[in-house]
């Protein structure tokens, strides 16, 4: 899967990013957006293709169009905007059907279906995100012996099936 993130529109969808944002602290915010977008990646445990846009720069004076933070893929839109950079995506992209576009706003959810890309509200998408981060991971050493079977039942079954070698 293949996801394409209208950064801002999401970023206020997650209460401790926005407070971020309210506070003036735009690069902690941003920051936190792509830390949030890597656990979603390692905790989804599936191929998860992530692209963000961001409207402006990186930082004042910073010339940075794109860069790669890890496996995600991060634009900068400078004097355009981040829809019209998702627009351009959309467009080049090769199999639209693998992308699901994040973003609440009408204009680019309505490109993104005629592109056949599927359709994802940033309410909608900052629920998901918080479901796969909190699920129990699957770690095996958090496996535990059955604590109904003592050790002396333990043997007579190693025992028994050792028998039937």
């Amino acid at each position: 899967m293949i996801l394409v993130i209208d950064a801002f529109n999401a970023i206020y969808k997650f209460d401790d990013l926005e407070e971020h944002m309210h506070r003036g602290q735009l690069e902690s915010a941003i920051q936190g957006f792509i830390k949030r977008m890597a656990a979603l990646q390692k905790a989804w445990n599936k191929p998860l293709e992530i692209h963000i846009f961001f409207d402006g720069k990186k930082r004042q004076g910073d010339d940075t169009d794109r860069e790669s933070v890890g496996s995600l893929r991060c634009y900068y839109s400078h004097e355009q905007s981040a829809d019209y950079q998702i627009k351009q995506f959309l467009i080049a992209c090769r199999s639209p059907g693998e992308v699901r576009t994040i973003s609440s706003d009408k204009q680019v959810q309505h490109f993104a279906k005629k592109s056949r890309a599927h359709v994802q509200s940033s309410e909608e998408f900052a629920k998901w995100v918080q479901e796969v981060l909190s699920r129990p991971t699957k770690n095996p050493e958090k496996i535990k012996e059955d604590p109904s079977m003592s050790p002396r039942d333990l043997a007579y079954w190693m025992d028994m099936f050792k028998k039937r070698k």
